[in-house]
């Protein structure tokens, strides 16, 4: 196996053995499914709300940055079956993975809580943030990206509690990963 293969695996093992574990929690009762929101959305209007509300806001601001020469983004530089690998691991293991841990496990367990709504979301988004900017840089495009994350992250955090679905932000999270890779192919 070549290192662009194995590197490629290694970047979407963690969100397989994310969704393993928690497959073998629920089955096991550890996590009961209803803490996870694994049903259907509330109403199907609220569902597209949600869904194509993001899908233009996240092609708004990427149009603005673009614009204004701020999006910084990496050419896309991997052989065949690694991207597939490393898209199919950023398109939809990471954003299933994510969403069933950050709005599903963290927020319900944060409301269960009693904590306020708008201070569970707050909470988990800056715990999603922190997750995802680890490699913090002191530059314009990584400030922008920490205010992305959060900002999306939110809006994940109050798609799943005003439509009552776990489906809601997994799409919503698919679509911005989406955009991103493929904007790594064309711009």
């Amino acid at each position: 196996m070549n290192q662009e293969i194995k590197s490629s695996l290694i970047r979407v093992l963690p969100f397989l053995i994310i969704l393993i574990v928690l497959l073998i929690a629920t089955k096991k009762k550890k996590i009961e499914v209803e803490e996870l929101y694994l049903r259907k959305p509330n109403s199907i209007v609220n569902f597209l709300f949600w869904a194509m509300g993001f899908f233009l806001f996240v092609l708004c601001i990427e149009f603005a940055l673009s614009h204004f020469g701020i999006l910084d983004v990496n050419k896309w530089n991997h052989p065949f079956l690694p991207s597939v690998i490393r898209i199919f691991g950023a398109v939809i293991l990471a954003p299933i993975a994510e969403e069933l841990v950050f709005r599903g496990l963290i927020l319900s367990k944060l409301i269960n809580r009693k904590l306020n709504i708008h201070l569970a979301v707050f909470i988990q988004a800056c715990v999603f943030v922190l997750l995802h900017n680890f490699t913090y840089e002191n530059t314009l495009s990584s400030n922008i990206g920490i205010a992305q994350s959060f900002v999306d992250a939110s809006l994940f955090g109050y798609a799943r509690l005003y439509t009552r679905s776990i489906y809601t932000s997994i799409a919503m999270h698919i679509t911005g990963n989406f955009i991103a890779t493929i904007e790594r192919f064309i711009l």
